[in-house]
């Protein structure tokens, strides 16, 4: 999701990754999964196939873990704030790095054969850091168009 703002010749973009359910919806369809899984390991274990009952334990944890890790994902953002002289990037991690705008272009890198999402790179000759990572080709394409519209110089890997 790319929310942008424009306020005192500055551009603000906030970058987030589109999320469809919050950690309270995922720790409910977690609980959900892991009573009917349970139910099936007990019934099974009542008819004798007790060895299953560590089995669905492991498979319940695997996927609570791995959709904790989704969520948690999806709680990322950043911020970039274009203004005169800079352009400045904080990131939910605790990064932050300031680029001298004179100095500094978008290398919008596409894929040409259609495999892989783009990447929007903004460098220097010193630094260089993808912006949007967790984007989907939509959004870059909108992060693209704004920091263009900004002032940004836009570079690409495919020219026709």
């Amino acid at each position: 999701m790319v929310e942008v703002s424009t306020f005192e010749q500055q551009v603000q973009l906030h970058l987030s990754p589109n999320r469809s359910a919050t950690w309270q919806q995922t720790k409910y369809l977690i609980m959900a999964f892991a009573l009917f899984i349970g139910l099936i390991a007990i019934a099974w274990s009542i008819v004798g196939a007790w060895v299953i009952l560590p089995f669905a334990g492991l498979e319940v944890g695997l996927l609570a873990l791995v959709m904790y890790l989704v969520s948690k994902a999806t709680y990322r953002w950043e911020t970039i704030l274009v203004s005169a002289d800079r352009i400045q990037i904080s990131c939910s991690n605790g990064t932050s790095l300031c680029f001298h705008r004179p100095d500094t272009s978008l290398f919008y890198q596409k894929d040409v054969s259609l495999k892989r999402i783009s990447r929007l790179i903004l460098q220097t000759p010193l630094q260089q850091f993808e912006l949007g990572a967790f984007l989907n080709s939509e959004d870059k394409k909108l992060v693209h168009d704004n920091l263009y519209k900004a002032g940004i110089m836009v570079c690409s890997n495919k020219w026709w």
